[in-house]
């Protein structure tokens, strides 16, 4: 039993599903909640979420690489395990004309009959850049995190802005995503990394690590829980404006609600520095997490097409992990 446990907890924290599933969905969503049909649009909006999502990923690795090698805690020069780092930046370069192009042909740019939509563009465009702008500067100060957010809000813009239809639910569902990334990244994600990194959003709210000992700040557990309590409201206010109180959506999200809160405070009261552990618990409610946006969307869309779309990226990521890292699993994060 235990070598099964010790795998089932390792893809819960490798396999990352708010991370490939949030980004690989974003851009879909609008369009699934308004078609609520698999169409061809929906699959090269899905796809050009996942290009999207590798093409940070892979910036992120290069930048993160200069900069730990600039202090001297790596000199490991390979993104991942099968990219050189001098390949890295012509691979980043190709999956982001690959990425761009594919958007701009959604968004209405096609040598046949073109009538783009400059709106869709500029989101686009605006996704590119902010994420890049956070992969190269997010680790010389915490508000550079507010990237990933708008990120995420401005790919379901894009995705939006293509389904040619933005109800309160969907401009509510807009803001829920982007707090939902903004919290994984600069929140849970700063008190992971809070021993190596002093600029993370963590580590100014006052978290400390020697990377032996753990200080976590009242002001930290107040952010932490006042940002998930906003998050919590936004998703009851949701599943009440598509389904109401009383459906069996709204006694599961309750579930999970709890489940998240039980999970950060275990999270908030850890006293030493264990990455591994904290990892593990941060897989823990990314899990959480997940769940939560298929079943606010599953009312809407129908169960066999919401666990399609919210599966679907989850492979997309394994993919990427083999191609990047030769392994279902990413060995660190």
């Amino acid at each position: 039993m235990a070598p099964a446990s010790a795998a089932l907890k390792d893809y819960i924290q490798a396999l990352r599903p708010q991370n490939s599933m949030l980004t690989a969905l974003a851009t879909a969503l609008p369009v699934l909640l308004v078609d609520r049909a698999f169409t061809p649009r929906v699959l090269l909006l899905l796809v050009l979420g996942f290009l999207l999502n590798c093409t940070a990923s892979i910036h992120n690795n290069i930048t993160d690489l200069a900069y730990d090698m600039k202090v001297s805690y790596t000199s490991d020069r390979v993104v991942g395990k099968r990219i050189p780092m001098r390949n890295a930046k012509a691979v980043y370069a190709t999956l982001l004309a690959i990425s761009l192009s594919l958007g701009a042909f959604l968004a209405g740019v096609n040598p046949m009959d073109p009538r783009p939509n400059w709106w869709a563009l500029f989101a686009l465009f605006f996704t590119a850049g902010i994420v890049s702008a956070y992969n190269l500067f997010g680790k010389t100060h915490f508000s550079w995190g507010v990237c990933i957010s708008l990120g995420i809000a401005s790919l379901v813009w894009y995705g939006a802005i293509l389904s040619g239809s933005m109800s309160d639910v969907a401009i509510f569902i807009i803001v829920y995503l982007a707090l939902q990334s903004g919290f994984m990244q600069n929140l849970e994600g700063g008190l992971k990394d809070v021993a190596t990194d002093v600029s993370n959003m963590a580590a100014f709210f006052g978290v400390r690590s020697d990377g032996k000992a753990l200080r976590v700040s009242r002001t930290f557990m107040a952010v932490t829980h006042g940002y998930k309590v906003v998050m919590s409201a936004l998703v009851v206010y949701i599943v009440y404006r598509t389904v109401g109180p009383l459906h069996p959506v709204a006694f599961f999200v309750c579930i999970l609600t709890a489940l998240s809160f039980v999970v950060i405070q275990v999270l908030l009261d850890f006293r030493s520095f264990d990455r591994a552990r904290t990892i593990r618990f941060f897989g823990y409610h990314e899990a959480l997490m997940w769940l939560m946006v298929p079943a606010v969307i599953y009312p809407i869309i129908g169960i066999w097409l919401t666990l399609f779309v919210a599966l679907l990226p989850l492979v997309f990521y394994v993919i990427y992990n083999r191609a990047v890292h030769g392994t279902m699993l990413v060995p660190d994060i």
